[in-house]
């Protein structure tokens, strides 16, 4: 093997190694912050549906008096799309937020239909818990990926 050969050769194998030594990564680390917001809103929101849970058929229960929790839970969401979209490579979580922020427009949308029955609270609650876990689980699979 002629020395121009053998220079070749070791050129290639460590340009591969070099390749193979890189890691590709397609999606974003683990965010704290995000984990901490997304469990934050996530007692708000409960607290809510145990709140109108209680209320069921009572005054209390009507869309005027929870405006404030639909106000708060509208910034929480709002942060944590902003922060999703400054991570990148992050744009599972900045569609998985984005249900969430719609799902949450739809339930202020229907609570000021009229009040909740404890058998739409528990659906709404399943529904919720369901998105948010969805979210929770991503940024604690990037975790333990890093």
């Amino acid at each position: 093997m002629t020395l121009r050969k053998h220079n070749k050769l070791w050129l290639m194998l460590a340009l591969l190694l070099t390749i193979s030594a890189c890691s590709v990564k397609l999606i974003s680390s683990y965010d704290e912050k995000t984990d901490n917001a997304v469990t934050v809103l996530q007692q708000n929101v409960e607290m809510f549906f145990v709140t109108v849970e209680s209320q069921a058929g009572l005054p209390e229960c009507a869309y005027s008096n929870h405006i404030s929790f639909y106000q708060q839970s509208k910034v929480a969401v709002s942060s944590i799309a902003v922060r999703a979209r400054a991570i990148p490579d992050n744009d599972i979580t900045v569609e998985q937020v984005e249900l969430l922020k719609n799902s949450l427009n739809m339930l202020e949308q229907l609570h000021q239909l009229g009040c909740f029955t404890p058998v739409q609270v528990e659906n709404l609650r399943t529904s919720f818990n369901s998105s948010i876990t969805a979210i929770l689980k991503l940024e604690l699979a990037k975790r333990r990926g890093s």
